[in-house]
């Protein structure tokens, strides 16, 4: 496996996982709301990340403005980005909310560019563009389906992909100070400051979050602290790993694989075969991720 190869793996590991439990999250941000759910997962992960902190790695110390970058990243990311998505999950459902995701790569290419030196190649370019085909494929889809697409949740959509975007960005900033800084003791910092977030906007909310979860019924409450361990501890771990080296606006790209992903669920709960729109936004897929880690000169 080449090198360049890992990360675009784990990014596509962290999306599965994240896609996967979108739709938990989605129920849980109908049946009870889109910050309660938010809320648990990041208090979930943070257990998490904090666990694993000290049992693998050891502190990494960063420059004040790197701490600052990530906590930063945690408020803006984890707690007003996830909100919004959150919030179109309920109207939308996770696969129509994460089409937006295929808007990403032009907000981190550019951020790439400026502030990494990054080039976007022609197949880099080839391949976003297959992405954000096969997502435009999903659209037609709802469309012809539903007779309408939601803009007004949809704008809830693009200001947390915005808010998740910079985030992203933050975060990257933070290990280009030091390219030895752990998963985990980002991760656990980047939770901290959505923690810090969600007291500073409504102080009394952990009180609602813990009342809920201990008067949930036992196997609702699995549910939920599982979906929150995978779609956040796991996704994050995996995610910010990639991050550390691999070409932002390809590896946000690959993010593409979330309403993919969530659509194929989708289809599986309902025991339907997959359509022409499905098969053809896997084809997209598979012609842009080739494009990305095997280039041809064209």
């Amino acid at each position: 496996m080449t090198a360049s190869l890992t990360p675009n793996l784990l990014a596509i590991g962290a999306n599965l996982c994240f896609g996967t439990a979108s739709i938990v999250f989605s129920r849980f941000a109908l049946s009870h709301s889109p910050q309660w759910i938010n809320q648990l997962k990041v208090s979930v992960a943070m257990i998490g990340f904090l666990i694993a902190f000290f049992l693998v790695e050891s502190f990494t110390p960063l420059p004040l403005k790197g701490h600052v970058y990530l906590l930063a990243s945690g408020f803006l990311g984890l707690c007003l980005g996830d909100f919004f998505l959150f919030r179109a999950f309920t109207t939308l459902g996770p696969a129509r909310t994460l089409v937006l995701y295929s808007f990403q790569p032009f907000l981190l290419g550019i951020y790439g560019y400026f502030f990494l030196g990054q080039i976007l190649t022609t197949a880099q370019a080839f391949a976003i563009l297959c992405m954000i085909l096969c997502v435009f494929t999903f659209v037609l889809e709802r469309g012809r389906k539903s007779g309408k697409f939601d803009i007004h949740y949809f704008g809830y959509a693009f200001l947390g992909i915005c808010f998740d975007a910079i985030g992203v960005m933050l975060s990257r900033q933070s290990y280009e100070m030091d390219i030895h800084l752990g998963s985990f003791q980002a991760n656990a910092t980047r939770a901290a400051g959505a923690l810090l977030g969600f007291f500073i906007i409504k102080p009394k909310s952990f009180v609602t979050l813990t009342h809920h979860l201990v008067h949930m019924n036992p196997r609702e409450r699995n549910l939920a602290i599982g979906a929150s361990f995978i779609g956040t501890f796991v996704s994050l771990s995996l995610y910010l790993k990639a991050l550390k080296t691999a070409h932002v606006a390809t590896l946000v790209a690959i993010s593409i694989t979330l309403p993919i992903w969530a659509s194929l669920i989708e289809h599986i709960r309902k025991k339907e075969w997959p359509n022409r729109y499905l098969w053809t936004a896997f084809l997209l897929f598979l012609i842009g991720f080739v494009s990305m880690n095997f280039p041809l000169d064209f």
